[in-house]
């Protein structure tokens, strides 16, 4: 395993333990998968759909995102976010395998407690420090997020059961082809169609991927 992606993997695994990952590699021009969790929820954004507060999630975004995703990668990942929680729809029926008599549905509605999340964010640093999330020094912000992070629990399972919306946006974030993407630096294009063509070849590295 190369230094570069040792690197990378134990960056990501600190990301879920503080919040506070260091950078990976430069950005890339894919965007984030924003597949919604229920089969029933894709392509649509139901009425209920409760947008999360736009500035105040990119503040966390910058905190606990690959910083080396630059300015544009890291919009990029958050307004696949932003589509993906735009179109859960909540106990919704899940797709289940052939001849499986189970009908299984996705849970509540995880937006109202991350707006609450969010909003409390802002109050707490109002408080404290006078100022929004996104005016706080970057070791502060990441202090001010490692506490619900631990509280979340170890490991990243699907962003639509995440505890809280930072550990949501990064589940989302690192389960998405550009995270594999950069974990290996190869244009992986992981979930993505691709022909038959060149299928035997060694993805191009990131700096030659279209």
């Amino acid at each position: 395993m190369s230094e570069t992606r040792r690197s990378f993997l134990k960056q990501s695994v600190a990301t879920v333990a503080a919040a506070s990952v260091a950078g990976c590699a430069p950005g890339a021009s894919r965007d984030s998968s924003d597949r919604p969790e229920s089969a029933a929820g894709a392509g649509s954004a139901g009425a209920s759909a409760m947008p999360l507060p736009g500035e105040t999630l990119r503040a966390v975004a910058e905190a606990v995102l690959p910083a080396e995703l630059g300015d544009r990668g890291r919009e990029r990942a958050v307004a696949a976010f932003e589509r993906w929680s735009d179109g859960l729809e909540p106990v919704a029926e899940l797709a289940h395998p052939y001849l499986v008599p189970e009908t299984r549905y996705s849970g509540p509605d995880p937006r109202p407690g991350w707006v609450a999340q969010l909003e409390g964010l802002e109050k707490e640093c109002a408080s404290r420090h006078g100022v929004s999330l996104s005016a706080i020094d970057m070791p502060v912000r990441r202090e001010l997020l490692a506490r619900p992070l631990g509280q979340a629990g170890p490991g990243m399972g699907s962003p639509a059961n995440a505890s809280h919306v930072a550990a949501a946006l990064m589940s989302h974030f690192f389960a998405s082809p550009v995270a594999t993407d950069l974990c290996y630096r190869r244009g992986i294009g992981k979930q993505q169609c691709r022909g038959l063509d060149g299928a035997a070849a060694e993805p191009a590295a990131l700096g030659d991927a279209p």
